[in-house]
């Protein structure tokens, strides 16, 4: 057996990558299927995972994987659909990016920044918000999403770039260590691809590009790993058409600790910052010094991560009465 990561991933096709830089075509073991639990457990791009090579005259076989190494720094969000787990999105990732357009249309909500954040911390990853496009923003709307952006995270951590000239590119590269992995995330359309490319000083990504051996394999859900110059890994996935939650109040709490910080000055301890006499909160709103909006996407998210808990939790408990039950035949 012998360490590798996964590099590239295509529903359950792989490709892994070993300490050499060679880099094989790999599928989970029969054992390893048989011995999953959950969707969740099987192999995405950046773990870590134990493979068996091929002998010199087998170089071409396809290899198998028969274990994940523990997990460190998981994105993850909750899975599409109506079914309630977790979807691994990358693993044993330190930055994420968080790449946005400035030109307009629906290149940039709020809401799906506060969602960013919050899965990106959720999994104890630092996140650094890039609006990209910077060449085609007009300066209003620059200035306003800028000041959005470092209301959600440090203000050291919102980087405006554009993949096109290279502006910015020098300051974002500043973001992270080499050898770091970092991630990028965001919908269709905002340059993820040309960002990679800017980072690297050279094509690596092109829109929609597959390797040879998925060819003909739907494109949406490939994900890739490269290597910039410095050694840095690169995770690119899809453009996310939706993102709900997978994870708890804490991680909400930790994305608006600026409300958290206005809620502890509220007359009553059990303060809904609804209608309650002295409320700090309403009064940061009524003098401006806290939006409507910002507020407006706390409540949301706060109430969609008690829902998730109290679904975890109840299938946990029946989890464990089927398991008692089970027991005691």
């Amino acid at each position: 057996m012998q360490n590798a990561r996964i590099v590239a991933q295509d529903h359950h096709f792989y490709t892994v990558e070993i300490s050499t830089g060679e880099r094989f075509d790999a599928r989970v073991s029969g054992a390893f299927s048989y011995r999953v639990v959950e969707a969740g457990d099987y192999p995405v791009v950046g773990d870590y995972v134990l493979v068996d090579l091929p002998t010199e005259q087998h170089a071409d076989e396809l290899i198998y994987i028969h274990e994940v190494l523990p997990r460190q720094a998981v994105l993850q969000r909750r899975r599409p659909g109506d079914r309630d787990e977790a979807q691994v999105i990358a693993a044993h990732v330190d930055v994420a990016l968080l790449v946005f357009g400035m030109d307009g249309g629906r290149a940039f909500t709020e809401g799906l920044l506060s969602r960013l954040v919050t899965t990106v911390r959720a999994g104890n990853v630092r996140p650094v918000v890039v609006l990209n496009k910077a060449d085609m923003a007009e300066p209003g709307h620059r200035d306003r999403i800028v000041a959005i952006a470092r209301n959600a995270v440090a203000e050291d951590s919102v980087c405006v770039v554009s993949a096109r000239t290279g502006t910015g590119i020098p300051d974002l590269r500043k973001q992270w260590t080499p050898g770091d992995t970092i991630c990028l995330l965001g919908i269709s359309g905002v340059g993820k691809s040309s960002l990679l490319n800017a980072l690297a000083g050279e094509a690596l990504a092109k829109e929609g590009a597959v390797r040879n051996d998925y060819k003909g394999r739907h494109t949406t859900t490939f994900r890739r790993l490269f290597r910039l110059p410095d050694r840095t890994a690169v995770i690119d996935v899809p453009g996310m058409r939706e993102l709900h939650l997978w994870s708890g109040a804490e991680a909400v709490e930790d994305s608006f600790d600026d409300i958290l910080s206005l809620a502890a000055a509220c007359r009553f301890r059990n303060c809904t910052h609804e209608h309650e006499p002295g409320c700090a909160v309403q009064q940061a709103i009524e003098a401006g010094e806290l939006q409507a909006e910002r507020f407006e996407q706390y409540q949301k998210l706060s109430a969609e991560a008690a829902f998730i808990e109290q679904r975890v939790n109840r299938f946990a408990r029946e989890a464990q009465d089927r398991q008692s039950k089970q027991n005691l035949k």
